[in-house]
């Protein structure tokens, strides 16, 4: 093990467009799941610091609280807990992470943090995991450990970044496709993010999605359709914004059957009045119950959305390339 180490990573999150709830292991395991998402330009930083033995005690972590403490079983974040755990490193360490955005905002931070941490960790210890091997150790503690109800997307899309197609084999394994990125260009010309103003428990929608799998396996398969269908317009030489557009439609559409958690009257009605004000297809990113809405909208009636959007907070993001990646290392071995 190093003397002293610092190391900091950098992990995007991502923007999910089809195939979200066909990455559950129930579904996959029976028919291939398909999820097609992109990476984007906001991030989760990881810091990773041999912590000095004048400090009074073994781990300091800083993410939106502050935990010191001598004990690895009792650090209260168990995210940082499995990690630690895993990758079998000795105290004192110090633990620091920052993020672009809020926690439970639909854009895949959890994932994100924990594939940004483990890279961060295994590079203290002199060990260069592939976006693969990061991916599936993600997977292996916020599913199999921490027996959270989520799919694998949101590991392999932090993990590889860029634009992709990911498809969920029977065996478990998982091929990676990217995406020409000109179609994207296109996409967030005509897109808009949008907050919807409430934040919500990913956890609980999942967790009803998961147990209602058997009784949406149509569903399910409906929107593998549609993944194909987009990927099919991703071929034709000049790609149709409209018809991705009313895939999105058709897709949130599908998806909001998947549970009633998933929706709320609220968002219903606000999906509604953007539809009325230039907006031509979207959906709510990640679980749902809250976050943002993604919408892409005509140019043609950019001059009528742009006024309404002033009542609104929106992010601007852009495609991202690469995935996690380590941004400063400062190893000093024995």
């Amino acid at each position: 093990m190093n003397k002293k180490f610092l190391v900091i990573t950098k992990t995007p999150l991502r923007i999910s467009f089809f195939g979200g709830g066909t990455d559950f292991k129930d579904f996959y395991k029976v028919d291939y799941g398909r999820v097609v998402a992109t990476a984007i330009n906001k991030f989760i930083y990881v810091t990773v610091k041999n912590h000095e033995p004048l400090f009074n005690e073994n781990y300091r972590l800083n993410y939106s609280e502050t935990e010191k403490i001598n004990s690895l079983s009792k650090i209260k974040n168990n995210i940082i807990r499995e990690c630690l755990r895993l990758v079998k490193i000795k105290p004192p360490i110090y633990i620091s992470i920052v993020s672009d955005v809020p926690s439970h905002t639909g854009l895949g931070s959890s994932s994100s943090l924990i594939v940004g941490l483990l890279n961060a960790l295994y590079v203290t210890k002199g060990i260069f995991k592939t976006p693969n091997e990061l991916a599936q150790l993600a997977c292996r503690i916020e599913i199999n450990i921490l027996k959270q109800p989520i799919g694998k997307q949101d590991h392999y899309v932090s993990a590889y970044g860029g634009f992709a197609e990911f498809k969920f084999l029977k065996n478990n394994k998982v091929k990676v496709k990217k995406i020409k990125n000109n179609i994207l260009t296109k996409i967030f010309r005509s897109s808009v993010i949008v907050w919807t103003g409430q934040y919500r428990e990913a956890k609980l929608i999942l967790k009803d999605q998961k147990k209602r799998i058997k009784e949406n396996f149509f569903r399910l398969k409906l929107l593998n359709q549609i993944s194909n269908k987009f990927l099919y317009l991703t071929k034709k030489k000049k790609f149709n914004l409209k018809k991705f557009a009313y895939l999105l439609d058709k897709s949130w559409y599908i998806k909001k059957k998947l549970s009633k958690k998933i929706s709320s009257e609220y968002n219903n009605k606000l999906y509604e009045k953007f539809k009325q004000n230039g907006v031509i297809g979207g959906k709510i990113l990640g679980a749902g119950g809250g976050g943002f809405f993604f919408f892409i909208y005509d140019q043609l009636n950019k001059k009528k959305l742009t006024k309404f959007l002033k009542k609104f907070y929106t992010i601007k993001c852009l495609p991202y390339q690469k995935g996690t990646e380590v941004i400063y290392k400062d190893l000093q071995f024995k």
